[in-house]
């Protein structure tokens, strides 16, 4: 299995021992995955999910500045700064969760323990006292040409003003698998979420490359009726279909679903969107694969995983060990687990486990994006989609 290992560097080597405090850390590390946002145009994305800094012994540091580079051949062709006024927002907001005892709660998603590494608090501010750190979260960069590395370098001062410094850098791969995928529904379907930069998808690392998928009726909506009952969603106990030929290697059962978890008629946006919330920390407690419901996860070749959830109780046809092939009926679209209406997640990892796995972009070779005519391009958000069999 491919792993995202922790990326640690420091200027150690090149700093004087009273200066060389400062660590930064990238997580995922190693590689940052591109994804296009604008085939027209051939502008491209990359999210870097976590830049940790921290401070392990010596005496405080303050930051005052990220400087994130995206390079080729070696030349900066485009540099965003990180003020200080988000680095202390962003050590504000890591704080605050860990204050709210969410951060071992979400830590299959933030995985603070893995970015931060042991031993290492949260800071309440940009300053970094021994043994505290802070984390920025989620920083996009649109990359308008080539790009083959980010540099990061964070700058600060110790408590006699002298300057600190720290860098590392991540190779910028547009990812090639060596799989053939198909899309994992039939027909003609909505792409509710796609890996844009507006979805909440792209900015946790087990789900950055997901896809939300549904049907649409010819009254241009998700349901029938007032869609405060399953059975009125066009996309449920749909056929979910295998990408490509694999391995079952794991399969959730045991999730319920209910209308009751549907927006009810007369209830607001945001009390729905409050109960959600709620609904989704209950599950959490139990484990944090509680979310995805009943699911099935595949391994392909180049251990690439496919892994399908929410899906509807009773339907997953398939067990461990299982050889399947491209296009085959694996399970239903559902409502289990942190679901806001009938839908398939899908994602593609580099693991098996869809909680702490790290996303992988993928293309699907069957596919015409209606309106564009595009074929063999990333999907976006909002595109509507036919499958060619």
């Amino acid at each position: 299995m491919r792993k995202a290992p922790l990326l640690f560097l420091t200027l150690a080597s090149l700093l004087p021992a009273d200066l060389a405090a400062l660590d930064l850390r990238f997580h995922p590390g190693e590689v940052v995955y591109t994804y296009q946002t604008s085939p027209l145009k051939d502008l491209s994305t990359v999210v870097l999910q976590n830049i940790a800094l921290s401070q392990r012994d010596g005496g405080a540091v303050t930051l005052e500045s990220v400087e994130v580079q995206a390079r080729a051949g070696g030349q900066a062709v485009q540099t965003l700064i990180i003020p200080a006024t988000r680095i202390e927002a962003s050590a504000k907001k890591l704080s605050a969760l860990e204050a709210a005892g969410l951060l071992k709660l979400y830590d299959f998603q933030l995985q603070t323990s893995r970015s931060l590494g042991e031993g290492i608090k949260p800071s309440p501010g940009r300053t970094l006292a021994p043994g505290t750190g802070l984390l920025i979260m989620g920083t996009p960069l649109l990359l308008t040409g080539p790009a083959d590395e980010v540099v990061v370098i964070a700058h600060g001062t110790d408590a006699a003003g002298k300057p600190v410094e720290a860098r590392g850098s991540l190779r910028v791969v547009t990812h090639k698998s060596p799989n053939e995928y198909w899309l994992p529904l039939a027909g003609t379907l909505y792409v509710a979420a796609a890996p844009d930069l507006d979805s909440h998808h792209r900015w946790a690392i087990n789900q950055e490359f997901a896809l939300d998928l549904v049907a649409l009726g010819g009254n241009g909506n998700t349901h029938q009726g007032e869609g405060s009952r399953l059975a009125d969603f066009y996309s449920y106990g749909r056929e979910v279909l295998a990408v490509a030929d694999g391995t079952v290697v794991a399969v959730g059962t045991s999730a319920l679903e209910s209308d009751s978890r549907l927006r009810q008629p007369g209830e607001s946006s945001e009390a729905f969107q409050q109960r959600t919330a709620a609904e989704q920390n209950e599950l959490l407690a139990q484990a944090p694969i509680a979310a995805a419901g009943n699911y099935v996860v595949l391994r392909h070749a180049g251990e690439e995983y496919s892994q399908y959830l929410h899906l509807k109780p009773g339907s997953v046809r398939v067990k461990p060990g299982d050889q399947v092939r491209r296009g085959q009926p694996i399970g239903q679209i559902g409502h289990s687990g942190n679901s806001t209406e009938p839908h398939l997640h899908f994602q593609l990892t580099d693991g098996p486990d869809p909680m702490t796995s790290r996303g992988l972009p993928i293309v699907f070779s069957n596919v015409t994006v209606e309106g564009w005519e595009y074929e063999n391009v990333p999907l976006q958000t909002g595109w509507i989609v036919t499958t060619k069999q």
